[in-house]
């Protein structure tokens, strides 16, 4: 028989709502009352159901609960899709997905689902949120007509109800008492200062008090879950089971901590905010919370994983934890007086949107529909704007924040936007160590444990390290290895980690249709170094560093013994600074001198954290593939330094060159004597051009004819010129200097080297005045007649400055023997017809004719 759960008291009117269908449905009620498990049951009655869980252990755990409660296998009629696992089949019903994957499947061309529930959407991620906004839209346009239904057990009910119209459902939850209490121990708000030692002194508390009941511990992250583990080794001792629990188990291991109490059993999870809402650890009747948790947060101009207090409403959830089976106890690690923000802000807030921005573009969401869009929370302009611009930059979006052909394969693709481009179409000698790669990037654990923590001893372990990684030099090669040949139990390796990230290596080998998709099996030699550098270089040029200057001093040869108190590195790509640690080879002859460590290389992954005060970021860098620096100058656009410029000519050819030095966050990358190319020769091409010593006979007539475009810009409607399109003339104006004109033109053209600028002729850089404003000649003629830019007179020459609106010349002495002479006499000036003159010599101005 099945137990009544509290939300089953809104079946019929829940029912009842879903038949009209006339407006998204919101369900609100209490952790534990049944949400997530019944709500999808009833709503598959009408067809096929997307159930959107915030975390893959929730879609793992409710499908698997589900399907036990059905008596059947995960994907006959409940599954679930995650990122790179799809478990369902022709005949599932229920569908338990991440936001990820929906936005995929909304991205699509046909959706398959008859009703559509987004649980606990108080988390209010940006996918979620984006989720919403997509369905919501679609749903008021007529083109998706599958009922909507929110649950949550914090939403804030009537402001998602005033923003979508929807009709709220509240069920009341079973739950206990809970009694809250405060154990500071000096510490007035959360903190991270010795938090395992907190939690031990709670833990004890808890057994010296009650020897029954499951006891839950709430930590930010797996580094505090593992810290925590070690300190309570003792209890392990005395048979108490300290289980953890986070995203990253693998799922056999995660389905032991949802198993049912076992008497004469007990058992401490370690768990992070995946234990909030998402999953139900039962038996559970102590609680003790950290207050702590890790989110992405807008810090110094960065998107920043920072450790901050969790808000009121985060902690009621993990309080009401205690509840579920009798009267618990909650046991808060900080000063009653501290009071904490109400509730979390939406993500949409706190972080950088490229990702929300692709996503929805591929769901139709762009340009101008993207503004238009019925938003919970609205983006924020300034994310927005530095997101598009980035994008553009990719070439993702174009001009009017449109999805481009490319950008929509890199959408297509489930991983960042930053690391699709990776994948699309690397050479073949690479392609298997890309995709490597970017699974490694996936799960963001490092593959190797400390020696300590393998199942064999610290030196058999480290002695089978030395064999699988003899002759790797670097961080990047060593994980590939790793991947590929590594054993989690001889080597000490992360099993689950290792486990995943070859799951998901496999799945983007299918992806780019390799040949090989096993990465144990398919014997590809490694990548050569230089080469799969200049790639990533070409492909994402930011992700070229360099170490510091200032880190020199501190350089040593690595060993062993001094790893772990080697000092970080500053390394920079001339836009932000992060810390390195030096890689350690596992082998002696691996290991380089001081004078032969890496100073410049790929860094393929950065963090900011939040400093310990939260007002301030700090960035760590892993996975460093080093490479020459003369590899870093070819790709990475940093400073360019030019010596002395020379024209020479050889074989009939010119060659311009000079001394580059081209320069990395102020450190030198290289320093020779080359012909200029690209934007440096533009540069020196100009400055040539302007100085007689290029092109010679272009300076004179590329003055005069953007002097005359000055003038037609300026120049207001008469009776004479009332036929003259003005705003066509100066919409289409060139840059009134001549250096960034000829700069532009070069540019356009793109004449990269020596050879592309020779096949130019001087009247090639000479725009066309006539062709771009639409002017006749002898009308150009006669304006630059009456309004020369040099007028000269018995030797002497004076430039004009001409001021249309104020109807104004001013004459400069352009020569020495203008500079000598005495002011012109009005009577030999030029027409000017009806604009005063004036006469400038030093600081002295005075009218010649009024």
């Amino acid at each position: 028989m099945m137990i009544k759960l509290p939300v089953d008291a809104i079946r019929p009117e829940f029912e009842d709502l879903l038949e009209r269908n006339a407006a998204p449905i919101i369900v609100t009620a209490p952790t534990g009352s049944g949400k997530s498990t019944r709500l999808p049951g009833w709503m598959s009655q009408r067809g096929k159901v997307m159930v959107v869980e915030p975390r893959r252990v929730a879609c793992r755990s409710l499908a698997g609960f589900l399907s036990r409660q059905a008596g059947e296998e995960v994907g006959q009629s409940v599954g679930y899709s995650i990122r790179f696992e799809d478990v369902r089949s022709a005949k599932t019903r229920v569908v338990f997905v991440t936001p990820g994957v929906a936005l995929r499947m909304l991205g699509g061309r046909d959706f398959e689902f008859d009703a559509v529930l987004i649980d606990e959407f108080h988390e209010r991620g940006w996918e979620v949120d984006l989720i919403a906004t997509i369905l919501n839209q679609k749903r008021q346009s007529g083109e998706v007509k599958a009922p909507l239904v929110f649950t949550s057990a914090t939403l804030d009910a009537q402001a998602l109800s005033q923003s979508m119209g929807a009709t709220i459902l509240e069920a009341q939850g079973r739950t206990f008492p809970v009694d809250i209490s405060y154990d500071a121990q000096g510490v007035a708000m959360p903190s991270r200062e010795n938090l395992e030692g907190r939690v031990e002194r709670a833990v004890r508390q808890i057994m010296a008090r009650d020897d029954e009941g499951e006891i839950l511990v709430f930590l930010p992250g797996k580094g505090e879950i593992g810290a925590c583990a070690r300190q309570l080794s003792w209890a392990q001792r005395q048979g108490v089971e300290v289980m953890e629990v986070h995203a990253s188990l693998p799922m056999k291991a995660l389905m032991r901590a949802f198993e049912d109490p076992v008497a004469g059993r007990r058992r401490i999870f370690l768990a992070t905010n995946v234990a909030e809402t998402s999953v139900t650890l039962p038996g559970v009747t102590w609680v003790i919370d950290s207050g702590l948790v890790r989110m992405q947060l807008h810090r110094a101009g960065r998107t920043a994983l920072a450790l901050v207090p969790t808000s009121q409403a985060s902690m009621d959830q993990r309080a009401g934890r205690a509840g579920r089976v009798r009267p618990g106890q909650c046991i808060r690690l900080w000063a009653a007086h501290w009071a904490p923000q109400a509730v979390t802000p939406p993500e949409i807030e706190r972080i950088e949107l490229d990702d929300m921005l692709l996503r929805a573009a591929l769901c139709g969401l762009d340009g101008a529909a993207f503004d238009a869009a019925p938003w919970v929370t609205p983006p924020p302009q300034f994310a927005l704007e530095e997101a598009r611009a980035r994008l553009q930059g990719l070439r993702a979006l174009d001009a009017s924040h449109g999805l481009t052909p490319r950008g929509e394969r890199l959408a297509g693709l489930p991983v960042s936007a930053h690391e699709a481009r990776l994948l699309l179409d690397p050479p073949p000698e690479l392609a298997t160590a890309v995709a490597d790669l970017v699974a490694v990037l996936q799960r963001g654990t490092r593959l190797l444990l400390p020696p300590e923590r393998g199942a064999g001893s610290v030196e058999r372990v480290r002695e089978a390290r030395e064999v699988l990684f003899r002759g790797v030099k670097d961080e990047v090669t060593e994980a590939l290895v790793a991947l590929r040949r590594g054993s989690a139990h001889k080597h000490a390796l992360h099993g689950a980690a290792l486990s995943e990230t070859r799951r998901i290596a496999t799945s983007l080998r299918r992806m780019l249709n390799l040949k090989h998709t096993n990465p144990t099996k398919g014997g590809e030699p490694l990548p050569d170094p230089e080469r799969l550098a200049a790639y990533l270089l070409e492909r994402a040029p930011e992700m070229g560093f360099v170490m510091r200057a200032r880190a020199k001093r501190h350089l040593g040869k690595p060993t062993p013994e001094t790893k772990r108190r080697s000092k970080s590195m500053p390394w920079a790509n001339g836009q932000i600074e992060v810390s390195v640690a030096p890689y350690v080879p596992h082998c002696e002859e691996d290991r380089p001198d001081a004078t032969d460590l890496p100073t410049a290389g790929v860094l393929l992954e950065h963090t900011w954290l939040g400093d310990r005060k939260g007002y301030g970021v700090h960035g760590f860098g892993r996975l460093l593939l080093p490479c020459a620096p003369a590899v870093m100058a070819e790709h990475v656009k940093g400073e360019v330094e030019l010596g002395q410029i020379t024209v020479t000519k050889r074989r009939g050819k010119t060659l311009i060159q000079a001394p580059v030095k081209r320069v990395l966050a102020g450190v030198v990358l290289t320093s020779k004597e080359e012909p200029l190319r690209g934007a440096a020769l533009w540069d020196a091409a100009a400055k040539l051009t302007l100085e007689r010593r290029l092109f010679k006979g272009a300076r004179e007539p590329l003055l005069d004819a953007l002097h005359l475009w000055d003038l037609l810009t300026q120049w207001k409607p008469t009776l004479e010129t009332e036929h003259w399109n003005l705003a066509k003339i100066q919409a289409q104006a060139p840059a009134s200097d001549a250096h960034a004109y000829l700069v532009g033109q070069l540019e356009e053209l793109g004449l990269n080297t020596c050879e592309d600028l020779m096949l130019l002729e001087p009247e090639d850089l000479v725009p066309d005045i006539a062709q771009r404003s639409g002017l006749m000649s002898y009308e150009l003629d006669a304006l630059s007649e009456q309004f020369p830019r040099q007028w000269e007179h018995l030797g002497a020459q004076y430039d004009c400055h001409v001021n249309v609106a104020a109807r104004k010349v001013t004459l400069e002495p352009a020569n020495h023997q203008a500079r000598k002479a005495k002011e012109p006499s009005r009577d030999v000036l030029p027409r000017f017809q009806g604009f005063r003159v004036f006469y400038k010599q030093a600081s002295r101005v005075f009218a010649i004719r009024g």
